[in-house]
């Protein structure tokens, strides 16, 4: 079985190089989803608001991603995007996309949405907000894909280390030119793992496996920015190649992100 741990729907897509050609400015919805699911046999995802109006709220998007994963409750897991920097309405838009529109965790883009995640302040204003990740019990997700002083792995270690039950998964690895760091950080903290998309190649998979371990990576695809096409094929090389066993591939592909699920 396949669980993709990092894809996006419910909007437009445009400005990003690494899109293919086919799927560039075009609206990425939870049917074409499906439809990418089925061609490479992934049984679910995690569906994220693909964007949505920092500005103001996420609320529209996280509505279309409940209604997703209504549609096709076997298939899809609804996280919702929030920014945290609206305090009081985040709060409340936490608990209603976790107790009434039945979201399983949520997604920071800190880098996107202008905050750290930690430091300089940030920490006493967004402290609340992971009180409530924790206290709802459920997974974060957070965007980290390179050299931003917006989101460094040093800032996800200190919310890791002051909130260990909450599971947070780093998307990217971190990035190529952050992956050593986050992979001190997973190594650290028992509840910090790595998602796979956008690492370089097999090998640097297979270097990040043998740094912090199998169970704490999963397979992600960035869908549809980039796709299975390109991200099972890096684990798929690295099985046949043998640096990856077969065990650890099954817990990458699935049993990890199932576990921190709890499905």
């Amino acid at each position: 079985m396949i669980i993709d741990a990092l894809t996006y729907i419910g909007g437009k897509i445009v400005g990003h190089d690494g899109i293919p050609l086919k799927r560039r400015n075009g609206f990425f919805g939870v049917e074409d989803l499906i439809t990418m699911m089925d061609r490479y046999n992934i049984k679910k995802a995690i569906a994220i608001p693909l964007f949505g109006d920092a500005s103001k709220d996420y609320m529209p998007s996280n509505e279309y991603v409940a209604k997703a994963q209504e549609k096709y409750p076997q298939r899809i897991i609804g996280f919702c995007r929030l920014n945290p920097l609206y305090e009081r309405k985040a709060l409340e838009d936490l608990e209603i996309c976790i107790s009434e529109l039945k979201l399983k965790g949520v997604y920071l883009a800190p880098r996107f949405d202008g905050y750290m995640p930690y430091g300089w302040g940030y920490e006493t204003m967004l402290e609340p907000f992971y009180k409530k990740i924790e206290d709802l019990g459920i997974p974060m997700i957070i965007h980290c894909s390179g050299p931003c002083v917006l989101e460094t792995p040093g800032q996800i270690a200190a919310v890791a280390m002051k909130h260990p039950s909450i599971p947070i998964i780093i998307t990217h690895a971190g990035g190529p030119r952050m992956s050593i760091d986050t992979a001190v950080v997973a190594l650290r903290n028992k509840n910090v793992f790595l998602e796979t998309s956008e690492t370089h190649s097999s090998f640097f998979i297979a270097g990040i496996l043998k740094t912090i371990g199998a169970d704490k990576i999963v397979f992600g695809s960035a869908t549809p920015f980039i796709g299975p096409e390109i991200e099972k094929a890096k684990l798929d090389i690295g099985l046949k190649l043998g640096l990856i066993s077969k065990e650890e591939y099954e817990l990458i592909m699935a049993k990890n992100i199932s576990r921190i699920l709890r499905i």
